[in-house]
């Protein structure tokens, strides 16, 4: 368990990159919760939201607050392993210039378009921390972190898509700003000098806050509730709500449940607690699985958006207190 003085060391780290992210970015500050729960549980990032929702702006920023390198791969059809690697393993001194991958935040734009061979690469630094090119192998930056972004109007369909994305973390969600919101953005742009952020965590002090959260406690009623929501979005798996069987072809697979658990702690941390609840769990819940969900094509006709079916989750499982019996049924079939 973290000690009060490091707790309140990633408090004050966490406060401080949300103010300077505010100078950029305007009514993203759960994508920034989100996006750092992420990058402190060494974990990334499908972006999703229309043209012009700062997806690149937040990702950018991030990086620039936190001392971070950053890059971009710009996804077309065309698009080889080779462009994403560029010369990277290269020889020390030499002016041959790495590719993007190399980068601590790399922003991967319209995901979606990669080839086969380019989408695999990018699938094995997620996996891996390396890739591996023409029988070389290229160890990635720690901290490493990939945001893929990919327009609302893609829709997985099939289980391919969904094991393909399983490997990030997260799905986060970029919607269009309220009216009020829309306004102040369309005021900062029109602003005739560009913002400047200032770095407020080095490097080297990321390692440390990632220790922080790993000391967080998640109390074995916490795990269960977290298995317990995962389990129910399957098809013949213990007690599935019967709207799981109207509603969805496939569900999660086990890696939801460590996310959901390991989300649950570090946003426990940032808000200055030293064990997570379930309503951390619940508060994860959408970007942690809602790319884990396959609806099937009776959902899909009525209009039930996967975000509907985690709501339902989340209302019909019951919370259980510590030191409650779990019910064999919810522990196997």
């Amino acid at each position: 368990m973290p000690n009060e003085v490091d707790l309140e060391h990633l408090q004050s780290a966490f406060a401080a990159i949300r103010e300077q992210l505010a100078k950029a970015v305007v009514s993203q500050d759960l994508v920034i919760e989100q996006t750092m729960i992420a990058l402190l549980a060494q974990g990334h990032c499908l972006y999703e939201g229309p043209a012009g929702a700062a997806k690149s702006l937040v990702a950018a920023s991030l990086a620039r607050v936190l001392g971070l390198r950053f890059d971009r791969v710009r996804c077309t059809p065309e698009l080889t392993p080779q462009d994403i690697v560029g010369l990277g393993a290269a020889p020390t001194g030499s002016s041959e210039v790495a590719g993007p991958i190399f980068a601590n935040v790399v922003l991967v734009d319209d995901f979606g378009r990669l080839s086969a061979a380019s989408d695999a690469l990018i699938q094995q630094a997620i996996q891996e921390n390396r890739v591996v090119l023409d029988g070389r192998r290229h160890g990635l930056a720690d901290p490493f972190m990939i945001l893929a972004t990919r327009y609302p109007e893609f829709e997985a369909t099939d289980s391919i898509v969904e094991h393909h994305d399983d490997r990030f973390m997260m799905k986060i969600v970029f919607a269009y700003p309220a009216y009020d919101e829309e306004f102040a953005l369309a005021e900062k742009l029109a602003m005739p000098e560009p913002v400047e952020l200032e770095q407020v965590v080095a490097q080297e002090d990321l390692a440390k806050l990632r220790q922080v959260t790993s000391l967080i406690a998640a109390p074995p009623h916490v795990i269960h509730y977290a298995l317990r929501l995962v389990r129910a979005t399957r098809i013949h798996e213990g007690d599935t709500p019967d709207f799981i069987y109207e509603w969805v072809d496939f569900g999660a697979g086990p890696r939801a449940a460590h996310h959901l658990t390991l989300a649950a702690k570090i946003r426990a941390g940032l808000y200055g607690r030293t064990e997570a609840t379930t309503e951390d769990v619940k508060a994860v819940a959408h970007p942690i699985l809602r790319h884990r969900i396959i609806t099937n094509s009776n959902a899909r006709a009525t209009g039930v958006t996967i975000d509907r079916v985690i709501r339902r989750l989340l209302y019909e499982i019951e919370e259980r207190q510590e030191g409650d019996e779990q019910a064999p049924s919810d522990l196997s079939e």
